[in-house]
C-alpha cells in the first residue's frame, strides 16, 4: 500500500492513503520504520495490518512520480507550458 506523507505537526507525522484514510507515527517511529526522516509529499510503500504500520520502504520513484504530476496539474491550472 502506498503512504504519503501529508504534514508533520509538531513530534507526529500524518500519512495519508490513496483513500485518504490516516495514519499517525511519531517523527522518531517513522525515521526508524523507514529509515528516514519524514518530508512532506514523500511517498513510502508500507505493510498495513489493521490499522497499524508493520513496514515501511521509502519510494524515490513513486515520491518523484507524484511530485510531477502534481507540477503538471497546478501548470494546466494556472496556464503554465
Amino acid at each position: 500500500m502506498w503512504l504519503c506523507v501529508d504534514r508533520i505537526e509538531g513530534n507526529t507525522t500524518i500519512l495519508l492513503d490513496d483513500e485518504e484514510r490516516g495514519y499517525h507515527l511519531t517523527v522518531a517511529d517513522y525515521t526508524a520504520l523507514v529509515g528516514r526522516a519524514p518530508a512532506e509529499s514523500d511517498v513510502i510503500s508500507a505493510e498495513v495490518r489493521e490499522g497499524s504500520i508493520l513496514s515501511a520502504v521509502y519510494d524515490e520513484a513513486e515520491t518523484a512520480a507524484r511530485k510531477a504530476a502534481a507540477r503538471a496539474r497546478l501548470n494546466r491550472l494556472f496556464g503554465k507550458k
